[in-house]
């Protein structure tokens, strides 16, 4: 088998190998060759598997090549493909490396590792909008304060229900994270007193930075200084202000071209809630009280009252039956759900909290009630894989294929960026990373992918990328007293920069979690949901250059992409339109860019051909590229200029830098 090793050979990420290129709507079809030019094969088919489907397709041969043209199923899926081989009396088999799902493969004398094939809904269509905006998380206790009696008013409202609850008296002081005095356990019941108005009058700074969706962490009434613990789905958090508030927010944010998602917190409530109220703080009955509540029925209790089904085994978070009528009627269906009362109130969208613990019947329900209300409003899922091949409860999840949500937070991005930074990936990994995502995402979700460096759940990317430590490990005592020096902390302000660039790059949803524009740092829950400071106003500075440049071209979001590799340490991410067509073929302006990201501590050079950029591009791009007549970059961070003949760049790039070349024709 080893003397073919060399000889045999598939790329599902070339033209040549598969097209066309990426995931593909139901029922077209695709393309797959297989190249053996220097082997006389018996013959080749092609083996599909997935959703139920099982076929082998004999592959026609010609010149070397060995092809077949597959039929995709009509309904969405992922299928799996690899190559049967006849060769000298024995069969080999040609499949995807240990570890990946797409690019170039090897041959194994068993049933190999399979590429991916997605095929999604051929109706899905995700608004366009988001395929251009720049996202703004806010956590809202920490952000601002506009007006210091809705703290006053909602600290005493929390304290009549007999809640421990503490109000910080300053934004300087640090988010507490030892239990409080005379409390057992830590719990993240202390507050700041951001709310609605303090946003509302920052709006100004975030259309300035280019921001165009802000999503804000929960914001109905709870306990929790978090709110994912949710007390009343009708009610926005008194200590947030009310609902005249978010309604002024989002009147004045889409004055500004800025609209506004909502934390959708759907799997499970609060125990202190009107729906379950087993501390009896509201005056309706709740489910702990009894089959005689309305809410009884959205609870699952193993013995009543005090054994039920809860998230993760937290009893103060008691999970909600998806498929109870009386459920979905107040929380989806209704004519006056919650669902759709903040949509009809200004929201325009939500994200999922915990989407794996939503069937995906719920969330095609909650997507047909989000576009009901207006069909550009958008459903963004909590995904923390790919959502493409994930997995929850035993069941491949189909809510990536078009019917369920329009986009995914990018937590594999962010894992993957910190890797490359870190030099725990090199730059063929990381590109491997990258054209991976583009091949197995639906065009319209790739293109509106949430692409996170930080956010409430994980460390900040700042402190990420100065410290390589095990912060899983850690405890919160440890997190508390553990200091970054200031050498560590240059170095993460460095890696931040490179990290944004390519987010900013990249097509997909750029999101900036609230600070990190402005140096904050911070490790896990809650040193990650410190009060918002401006630490550094220069790299304020360095985030509204990149998402100005975003904003000045549509070849940065809705251009087509490519990537290379040079040596270890340098990534290339190409962004072009070359026939006057983006990416989805809508008309728009030409235009090129290279964005080149060298991770190392030396200056480097080297050449870059442009010829050789093939990834993920169709052959008829490829012609136009390589007969487009390049003359000329210029860096649009940097002033620096480089010169192209014959499709050939000599680039020289600083340490620890990034470079954003605009192309040109002389």
């Amino acid at each position: 088998m080893f003397q073919y090793s060399n000889l045999i050979y598939h790329e599902s990420r070339l033209a040549d190998y598969r097209y066309p290129l990426g995931a593909r709507p139901a029922g077209s079809t695709v393309c797959l060759r297989l190249f053996a030019g220097g082997v006389s094969l018996l013959g080749v088919s092609v083996v599909l598997n997935g959703g139920g489907c099982h076929d082998e397709i004999q592959a026609r041969h010609h010149d070397g090549w060995w092809e077949a043209e597959v039929e995709l199923p009509d309904r969405p899926m992922v299928l799996w493909y690899y190559f049967k081989i006849g060769v000298e009396g024995k069969t080999f088999y040609y499949g995807c490396r240990p570890g990946h799902t797409a690019g170039r493969g090897e041959l194994f004398s068993n049933q190999p590792l399979s590429y991916q094939l997605t095929v999604y809904d051929r109706d899905f269509k995700t608004p366009d909008f988001y395929k251009k905006a720049v996202m703004y998380q806010i956590f809202p206790d920490r952000y601002a304060q506009g007006n210091s009696a809705n703290a006053r008013r909602g600290i005493d409202y929390h304290r009549a229900m007999g809640r421990t609850v503490y109000l910080h008296g300053s934004f300087d002081e640090t988010p507490f994270y030892l239990p409080m005095p005379g409390e057992e356990f830590y719990t993240p019941n202390d507050f700041f007193g951001g709310d609605l108005a303090g946003i509302e009058q920052s709006l100004t700074y975030l259309a300035d930075m280019g921001v165009s969706v802000i999503y804000l962490n929960p914001i109905f009434e709870a306990d929790s200084n978090h709110r994912y613990n949710t007390s009343d789905y009708n009610r926005i958090d008194p200590i947030l202000g009310d609902e005249e508030a978010f309604i002024s927010l989002c009147r004045t944010a889409k004055k500004l071209g800025i609209r506004i998602i909502l934390d959708g917190v759907f799997s499970h409530t609060g125990s202190d809630s009107v729906y379950f109220n087993k501390k009896g703080n509201y005056k309706t009955k709740g489910a702990y009280q009894g089959e005689d509540s309305p809410y009884y029925s959205w609870y699952e209790f193993d013995e009543f009252p005090d054994s039920y089904k809860c998230w993760w085994g937290f009893d103060t978070l008691p999970e909600v039956r998806k498929h109870d009528e009386s459920w979905r009627e107040f929380v989806i269906e209704g004519e006056n759900s919650v669902i759709r009362k903040w949509l009809q109130r200004g929201a325009s969208g939500y994200r999922l909290d915990v989407s794996d613990e939503l069937p995906d019947d719920t969330i095609e329900s909650i997507r047909r009630a989000v576009k009901q209300e207006d069909g550009e409003n958008f459903l963004l899922g909590e995904v923390w894989e790919d959502a493409t091949t994930k997995q929850s409860y035993g069941k491949n999840r189909t809510y990536a294929l078009g019917k369920g949500l329009d986009s995914v937070m990018n937590y594999p991005f962010r894992n993957a960026a910190a890797d490359f930074l870190l030099g725990r990936l090199d730059a063929r990994e990381m590109v491997d990373f990258l054209s991976s995502q583009m091949s197995n995402y639906p065009l319209e979700m790739y293109y509106c992918l949430m692409n996170l460096l930080s956010s409430h759940d994980i460390e900040r990317i700042k402190t990420a990328l100065a410290i390589d430590v095990d912060i899983e490990n850690m405890t919160r005592e440890q997190q508390g007293t553990f200091v970054v020096l200031p050498d560590q902390a240059r170095d993460g302000e460095k890696r931040e920069r490179l990290a944004a660039i390519m987010q900013f790059v990249l097509p997909g949803m750029p999101s900036i979690y609230y600070g990190d524009e402005t140096g904050m740092d911070g490790l896990k829950d809650p040193f990650n949901r410190k009060p918002f400071h401006i630490h550094d106003q220069t790299l304020v500075y360095f985030y509204r250059s990149l998402s100005r440049i975003r904003r000045n071209t549509d070849v940065l979001s809705v251009g087509r992409c490519s990537f290379a590799f040079y040596g270890e340490n340098v990534v290339g991410i190409f962004r072009y339109i070359l026939d006057g067509r983006d990416a989805f073929g809508n008309p728009a302006e030409n235009g090129a860019y290279l964005c080149l990201i060298n991770r190392s501590d030396s200056d480097l050079d080297f050449v870059v051909d442009f010829a050789g950029i093939r990834l993920c591009m169709e052959k008829e791009q490829h012609d136009l590229l390589c007969s487009y007549g390049f003359s000329q970059g210029i860096c649009l961070l940097t002033g620096k200029k480089i010169e192209i003949k014959n499709e050939l760049a000599h680039v020289d790039i600083f340490k620890n830098s990034g470079m954003i070349f605009k192309l040109s024709k002389a």
